[in-house]
């Protein structure tokens, strides 16, 4: 599958009743790549551009829609998690940034195997030298990142097995100058939590349904580790590696996968910020998975998810993030369930 990345917001505390940043992913899978670029080509000759390069910001309602339409006909996926920068002041975020620097190395001891160590002080001194706005959008990053890995392998294990035989990613890269910049946070941050996150709390398996592609993906978890895991007794887990940097670019370029992305990202932020009329975000929801709760993930360095989204000014957006979505289960399974 080839999962394309963007971003559209600052990430920096601001004042105001809102100051929303979101990442978002579009997830296509295999061998609809050709097909879904040609549909975009027939409608990207109608859209604004800047600089040759279509810009979501420029956008209006028709011409989302036109593009998201296009997209919901066919089997692809799209996730978005945000962050009300409103709601963080500067203190807030340098407190959370130096809990989570504590809490890498809080119960490091001698007892652990010296690799783990190493690589764990490793990954604390680099959050100690991110900058904050990169910090806060590493967070929101990483639970796209780990969503997007759940609910895709889920998805297209039902419906394209296939396609979990390689995850291609490439993530929007705004300027050529930062890419290396970008390349070493994805490596050895993102990529480090994912691989841990990965070791406690596995993925979850529909019984029935074909992983066979997706086994390439699984490695032994090292003895050292298996006394600190939730379950000791787990022999395997996922090669977050493996699956984050076999296939990944950061692309300053502009090209369909990453306009599209572009697009529905930069309209789910101006959907929540008051921006852009429903006539142009309202199906947005048919691209992501049905679930219990709301569609787009509202993170918060302090309060709960359930607390935001109750208070906040654009409360009615996120209820209607809240249905419309793809049954994760296809039709042999749900009829069975």
């Amino acid at each position: 599958m080839q999962i394309f990345i963007d971003e559209s917001g600052t990430f920096a505390p601001k004042s105001g009743p809102a100051a929303i940043s979101v990442v978002g992913a579009l997830i296509i899978p295999e061998g609809k790549m050709k097909f879904i670029e040609r549909k975009y080509q027939s409608i990207r000759n109608a859209l604004p551009t800047d600089h040759g390069e279509v810009k979501g910001r420029l956008l209006s309602e028709q011409h989302v829609d036109r593009v998201v339409t296009m997209l919901a006909k066919n089997e692809v996926l799209f996730e978005a998690v945000a962050i009300d920068m409103a709601r963080h002041s500067l203190a807030q975020v340098e407190q959370h940034k130096a809990d989570q620097e504590d809490a890498l190395t809080a119960n490091l001891t001698d007892e652990f195997h010296p690799n783990l160590r190493k690589s764990v002080w490793e990954l604390r001194h680099r959050l100690e030298r991110m900058p904050h706005q990169l910090y806060v959008q590493s967070v929101v990053t990483f639970e796209l990142i780990a969503t997007a890995i759940r609910l895709s392998t889920l998805y297209f294990s039902q419906r394209h097995p296939k396609t979990l035989g390689q995850f291609q990613w490439v993530v929007d890269a705004k300027d050529r100058q930062s890419v290396t910049d970008w390349e070493s946070w994805w490596a050895f941050t993102v990529m480090p939590m994912i691989q841990s996150r990965s070791f406690r709390e596995p993925l979850s398996r529909l019984i029935g349904s074909d992983y066979s592609y997706f086994q390439r993906f699984e490695t032994d978890i090292p003895d050292y580790l298996h006394p600190h895991l939730n379950d000791p007794t787990k022999r395997t887990g996922l090669d977050a590696k493996k699956i984050m940097t076999e296939s990944f670019r950061f692309s300053p370029d502009p090209e369909p996968g990453l306009e599209m992305v572009d697009i529905l990202t930069n309209a789910t932020r101006r959907a929540l910020m008051g921006n852009l009329r429903q006539a142009g975000w309202g199906n947005i929801p048919r691209l992501m998975i049905d679930r219990r709760d709301q569609y787009i993930e509202l993170i918060s360095l302090g309060e709960s998810q359930s607390q935001i989204s109750h208070r906040c000014p654009y409360s009615d957006v996120i209820d209607n993030f809240r249905s419309g979505g793809k049954n994760i289960l296809a039709p042999r399974f749900a009829k069975s369930d």
